[in-house]
């Protein structure tokens, strides 16, 4: 089950990654090579027209391979360097569009999903249920049954973005707008810090209720919830890197037994959480870290500022290091997955 969950959820998000790099590639006169889910030996292979389409064996990536961007293993093909369909001889703009696509497509996949299930369940909404005495919460005025509209003017999608910006924000004043009686309020709070749970807290209780909407209704709130999941990470991110937060991070084990949990919970419980796969996948591929989508944009950028590319020994030490980094950070996830497995079993 764990296994042929994660190979669903992964594949898909995977596929359609790949996809919006093939179909960017395409529409920008790149000639693909091969277009492949997974990493590893072969599968599955067949040649239609000059694209290899082939599966492989690891389910946990993927690649299309373009005419002049990397050539070192291509089977004996030769690419002219003048070649008007390799990829470093297209403008600027479509190699920043074939690279950017594959991102894109995560988050529009999201986007769509989300749309899809607020249409049939509602948006979900962040509510109070409970209001602790003594508690900041209370002293700033929140009662039972308001509903989280925004802290500091960015837009609250979910609990979860809630509860991070709550925690990592003590000693510092947020102003909530809250809706109470067809009526919009601003509260001003201050989250107490939690020292044995190393978090901030203001003394609520929170559930998420789906409000029903008109299609651009569902529409905005898949947006907005697709929003609300980047910056929430990218906001955890920060708060690690500061030290005001504990880093938490997945690997395949943690991914696998999600998906598994999700799947048994039913078809919208494993939507909702591939569009959350989906979305962090397009955010982790944005990251400024060579042998990752942002990486190439990076080196693109520099390649566009300075007028000529970097040479070959320079790109091969970066990948190098950017390779050595999303090993190091597979390791840690799949340790603190472990971990999190002995001590939930003990």
């Amino acid at each position: 089950m764990y296994a042929l969950a994660f190979i669903v959820v992964v594949g898909l998000v995977v596929l359609v990654h790949e996809l919006g790099h093939f179909a960017a590639a395409r529409l920008a006169g790149v000639r693909v090579y091969e277009f492949a889910v997974g990493f590893g030996p072969r599968l599955f292979a067949k040649r239609v027209g000059e694209t290899l389409y082939a599966v492989r064996a690891l389910p946990l990536g993927g690649m299309c391979r373009f005419a002049g961007m990397d050539d070192s293993d291509l089977e004996g093909e030769q690419v002219d360097p003048d070649d008007p369909a390799s990829f470093v001889n297209r403008p600027f703009w479509q190699r920043i569009l074939v690279v950017a696509a594959g991102p894109l497509m995560n988050f529009v996949l999201a986007v769509i999903i989300l749309t899809g299930l607020f249409s049939v369940y509602g948006v979900p909404m962040a509510g109070i249920v409970d209001v602790l005495d003594s508690s900041p919460a209370q002293e700033a005025g929140f009662e039972v049954g308001d509903t989280i509209i925004s802290i500091n003017g960015r837009p609250v999608a979910s609990v979860a973005g809630f509860v991070n910006t709550v925690s990592t924000s003590w000693g510092r004043r947020l102003d909530v707008e809250i809706q109470r009686d067809g009526e919009r309020h601003i509260l001003q709070v201050v989250p107490e810090y939690d020292a044995e749970a190393g978090v901030g807290r203001i003394g609520v209780r929170l559930t998420e209720s789906p409000v029903r909407s008109e299609v651009r209704g569902t529409l905005g709130g898949a947006i907005r919830y697709t929003w609300g999941v980047i910056d929430t990470t990218i906001t955890s991110l920060w708060a690690a890197l500061s030290g005001r937060a504990k880093p938490e991070v997945s690997g395949p084990l943690g991914i696998a037994g999600m998906s598994a949990q999700a799947a048994q919970q039913g078809l919208p419980s494993l939507l909702m959480f591939i569009a959350l796969i989906s979305t962090s996948l397009g955010l982790l591929n944005l990251m400024p870290v060579p042998v990752l989508d942002g990486g190439w944009i990076v080196l693109l950028a520099v390649e566009a500022i300075r007028g000529k590319k970097l040479s070959p020994q320079v790109e091969e030490a970066l990948r190098f290091v950017g390779l050595a980094l999303l090993m190091l950070l597979m390791v840690y996830a799949t340790v603190s997955d472990i971990s999190r497995l002995i001590v939930r079993d003990m």
